[in-house]
């Protein structure tokens, strides 16, 4: 007669986990809906773009007298209206559709947790988003002028450098470029790679070039004039002066830094870090003729339709694929 014995399973509690798995309390007001809802997102500048966007909306309200308390307190009137201001100011139609999804975003995820039974925005109409990237580029003149610019006898200018080669060469996004660190450079089947990590923490290997490869090179040996040593950790971009940030640089500083170099040379049009991104993709597809997928792997686009934006060939007629129709009679033997 064999007897069955009990398993007793022991483990130690980790409060810390503990915590993270108690169920919260019942949210009470906005604040902890809003909050509830963010928290849903995995990427923190997503959970940033969708607070700040909720945050303008009620700020909106409020600035017309209505105090939310709740979801249920949000009309298609007050949606109409929002919309219709954002128009009247003449805001980019890219800006108001999105700032508009995030809110319908947050009344779909209310719909979902029963906190209202309807979305009340979903019959008011959004405005139609241009298809043409009013982005301006640079031309290859201007390019080469940005690039040399920057003076290589001063740490900041050096900086300044490196952003600039990583922003016309990889058509890095801002974001993207501030989040580098020096341990993603790395080597990956042969070749020396950048892991670049895209929107919502998409990743994405680009091999990097003999020339950009110098230039990075070229960037840490200076840093270490300053008495900067970079370790694999470290952000790439070292913004102070002769001591190391640990925190990323602000992507304003980028959008600064293009301006800055642009008025300064001359360069008398309306640029900004997305122009250097716009330069590189239309080189690509216009001058290079890269295929469209590979430009748009490239870019990190999620959809192809993107890339397309930038593509000038489309509105070139003497390459139509209308020319190239051309049916043949088969020989009769």
């Amino acid at each position: 007669m064999s007897m069955k014995k009990d398993l007793v399973i022991k483990s130690s509690v980790n409060l810390e986990l503990a915590e993270r798995l108690r169920e919260k309390k019942q949210a009470l007001g906005l604040e902890d809906f809003i909050r509830e809802f963010i928290g849903n997102f995995i990427s923190e500048e997503t959970k940033r773009a969708y607070l700040d966007d909720l945050n303008i909306f009620f700020h909106f309200l409020r600035a017309g007298g209505i105090q939310v308390q709740h979801p249920k307190d949000i009309t298609a009137h007050q949606f109409q209206v929002y919309r219709d201001y954002m128009m009247e100011h003449k805001m980019a139609s890219a800006t108001i559709n999105r700032r508009l999804v995030c809110i319908r975003s947050f009344l779909k995820w209310c719909i979902a947790t029963k906190l209202i039974d309807y979305n009340p925005l979903d019959a008011i109409k959004l405005p139609k988003v241009r298809t043409e990237s009013p982005t301006i580029a640079f031309d290859d003149q201007e390019v080469l002028k940005m690039i040399s610019a920057p003076d290589l006898k001063t740490q900041t200018g050096c900086t300044h450098r490196i952003a600039m080669v990583l922003l016309f060469h990889l058509g890095l996004r801002r974001s993207e470029l501030v989040q580098i660190r020096l341990k993603d450079i790395l080597e990956d089947r042969g070749h020396t790679v950048l892991v670049v990590k895209g929107k919502g923490d998409k990743e994405r290997v680009m091999p990097l070039s003999q020339e950009v490869l110098r230039e990075i090179d070229d960037y840490i040996e200076r840093l270490t004039h300053y008495g900067i040593q970079l370790e694999k950790e470290d952000y790439l971009l070292q913004t102070k002066l002769k001591k190391k940030n640990l925190e990323k640089a602000d992507g304003s500083t980028i959008y600064r830094l293009i301006n800055r170099y642009a008025k300064d040379l001359g360069i008398n049009k309306k640029v900004s870090p997305h122009s250097c991104r716009a330069t590189v993709i239309s080189h690509l597809l216009d001058t290079s003729k890269t295929p469209i997928r590979d430009v748009a792997v490239f870019a990190g686009h999620a959809v192809i339709t993107t890339t397309e934006r930038y593509d000038k060939r489309r509105k070139n007629l003497d390459s139509s694929a209308a020319y190239q129709v051309a049916f043949k009679k088969k020989k009769v033997s």
